[in-house]
């Protein structure tokens, strides 16, 4: 049997692909009882993945659904790729860094490769495939498991494989930068990983296009500000600015060339 873990990420998974779900009905696929589901829908509404309507349950739409890495990659393509030329100059030759899993992240490693005496840990495979070129850069891989949808690993093999080590900064990619639910990811195990990535670290660095604010996922990885520097784009919206400004976090922005 699942555990409520599980269940309720599968019940977020089932009223976001089918638009809305009714109670008997998760009961009788889930096998558990009314009652049950109905506590689990009390659960997901409080925490904002979804919304209960009449003895059923409809997408909370600021809850985001997965994208393959191959999607990921269409989305704001252009802006990414100049918050990850701007996120690249935060690294100096001699520093040691995280690079998270993701497309600007990936951004990220094109504009390194020309520093030298950098180390690079990542848990993307193509984020290590695009730093294969680098002559200047060492190269470390966490291992785990790899999701294969978005290209990467974690898992507690790749858990241990951290914890040994110390970083000067990490730069996490995010799915989702929201006021109340603050950054977010989809994937459980991967938000563990970021979580052990930002105290293994000095200093935590999000790097996020502004179609992430007021978007969540299932998962966190750190509150609102409990970061210390963002990179993003000029469409952020005014009320993060100055949350984030009234937080002391340095906020890093691009302009998005229209």
């Amino acid at each position: 049997m699942k555990s409520a873990v599980e269940r309720r990420m599968e019940i977020v998974d089932v009223v976001n692909r089918e638009g809305k779900a009714r109670v008997e009905d998760l009961a009788a696929q889930f096998d558990v009882s009314s009652v049950t589901i109905r506590s689990d829908l009390s659960f997901l509404e409080k925490n904002g993945y979804v919304v209960r309507s009449h003895g059923a349950a409809i997408p909370n739409t600021g809850v985001i659904a997965e994208l393959t890495v191959q999607e990921k990659r269409r989305q704001n393509a252009g802006i990414k790729s100049l918050i990850g030329q701007a996120a690249a100059k935060l690294i100096e030759s001699g520093d040691t860094v995280i690079l998270d899993s993701g497309t600007t992240t990936r951004e990220i490693a094109s504009s390194l490769k020309s520093l030298e005496d950098v180390v690079v840990m990542t848990n993307g495979l193509d984020v290590a495939m695009e730093l294969a070129s680098a002559p200047g850069i060492e190269v470390l891989m966490s291992g785990g498991v790899l999701r294969k949808n978005a290209l990467s690993f974690s898992g507690s093999q790749a858990e241990s494989s951290l914890k040994n080590y110390r970083f000067d900064k990490v730069f996490l990619g995010v799915d989702g930068f929201d006021l109340r639910a603050g950054i977010t990811t989809h994937n459980e195990q991967e938000a563990s990983l970021n979580r052990l990535m930002c105290e293994i670290s000095e200093q935590v660095i999000a790097v996020a296009d502004s179609s992430k604010f007021g978007k969540r996922s299932c998962h966190m990885i750190r509150e609102f500000g409990n970061i210390d520097i963002l990179v993003t784009d000029s469409d952020i919206p005014e009320d993060y600015l100055q949350g984030l400004r009234e937080m002391k976090v340095d906020v890093i922005i691009v302009e998005k060339d229209y």
